[in-house]
């Protein structure tokens, strides 16, 4: 039993596969890490992708540069089947408050870009530290709190 970082997150936003209108989307994210000084270590992650009514299990990394973050992720779409989320937050003096909260992400099947998706984390940006990290261990890091 080892001692980590938990970071709890969610996302939301838009998604819109080629040819098709957008369909909200979002993701609800446990990542987590024993290296917890260690800010650019990739996190594993498992959580919830919702489009639309539809919700399905997702896994992934969520690596933290000093850029902004990257994620991406996968998951099993309800008729393309397995799909990748992959993007990385772009941070810019210009709209900085936008930059820090929203993620673009490229929609891809087989290694070919098949949609687009945008989504931002909604809660306070001054609450996210007490609300979204916490120290555990890695028993309990995936399992949400009953």
């Amino acid at each position: 039993m080892s001692l980590g970082l938990l970071l709890k997150e969610r996302m939301s936003g838009w998604l819109q596969l080629e040819g098709e209108a957008k369909q909200d989307f979002a993701f609800e994210i446990r990542a987590f890490t024993t290296q917890i000084f260690s800010l650019s270590v990739p996190r594993y992650f498992q959580g919830t992708v919702t489009i639309g009514k539809h919700s399905m299990r997702c896994e992934g990394e969520l690596t933290i540069l000093l850029s902004g973050p990257h994620y991406w992720l996968t998951f099993d779409h309800p008729t393309l089947g397995r799909v990748r989320a992959e993007g990385k937050k772009h941070y810019s003096r210009n709209g900085l408050v936008a930059s820090l909260v929203t993620c673009p992400l490229t929609l891809s099947r087989d290694h070919q870009p098949i949609g687009h998706a945008e989504v931002a984390y909604r809660d306070s940006m001054l609450a996210f530290p007490f609300k979204a990290l916490r120290l555990t261990n890695d028993d309990n890091a995936y399992r949400s709190p009953t």
